[in-house]
């Protein structure tokens, strides 16, 4: 067996068990804390980097830097979230605590700033399924956002994202012919290509986590490469 595979199923298998043990304990959002949120203008971007990224936007902030500058009045937060693998509670609980801060940041903004809320949503590698987990849901994850919440999404970009799925025209953008390693299915690639006119999902061939492929720096050449049409992409759902 290829170590993809058994990182892959690993991964899976420890993840799992540790979802199993901790959803049980897990704060509904709406009982936590209603943090102090600056309502802007312009654009709202939330940004979660890749795996074992330093804390803060990783290579987002080449998009989000760009997206201020055509978009005045436009600021972007991070993620809180650990972005690991292996540590703090294996990939799968990683992606849950950034599919919950994500969708906390969400109805923190709405809350706030109402009807002239306008967010975007940005994800690299692991950020990428922190996103579209949020969107659509995920095995053993916090439910989605909910129906109210959509008209305040604007926009949702992911690059090298794990759950890339091909076929699901307008989304997949890029040269991918294969699945990602946690391709989606049924309900929930379904709910996803409800998010169709706002969602662009980046993927080359070759990637190791998008499209299954055997190498890494094709993963890390997708934000680089594609910054520029994703930035288009945001700007032109202003």
């Amino acid at each position: 067996m290829s170590n993809i595979k058994m990182m892959r199923l690993t991964v899976i298998s420890l993840g799992l068990a540790a979802m199993a043990a901790a959803a049980p304990f897990a704060v509904p959002l709406n009982e936590t804390r209603a943090a102090a949120v600056t309502c802007v203008s312009g654009l709202y971007m939330i940004a979660a980097r890749g795996s074992n990224e330093d804390p803060g936007e990783g290579p987002l902030v080449q998009i989000t830097d760009a997206v201020k500058t055509l978009v005045p009045g436009s600021a972007s937060v991070a993620v809180d979230y650990p972005a690991s693998i292996y540590d703090s509670g294996t990939y799968p609980v990683s992606v849950y605590k950034g599919i919950d801060d994500t969708i906390e940041k969400i109805h923190d903004y709405v809350a706030a700033c109402g009807a002239s809320s306008r967010i975007v949503l940005l994800g690299y590698s692991q950020g990428g399924n922190v996103m579209t987990d949020t969107l659509a849901g995920g095995v053993l994850k916090p439910d989605p956002i909910t129906e109210e919440y959509r008209s305040y999404i604007k926009a949702v970009v992911t690059f090298g994202d794990p759950t890339y799925t091909t076929g699901v025209s307008p989304i997949d953008v890029g040269t991918a012919t294969k699945n990602g390693i946690f391709s989606r299915g049924g309900d929930s690639l379904e709910l996803l290509r409800t998010y169709s006119s706002v969602l662009r999902m980046w993927c080359l061939d070759h990637d190791t986590i998008c499209a299954s492929g055997s190498s890494l720096d094709v993963h890390y050449s997708e934000v680089p490469t594609f910054a520029q049409a994703a930035t288009d992409f945001i700007v032109s759902k202003a």
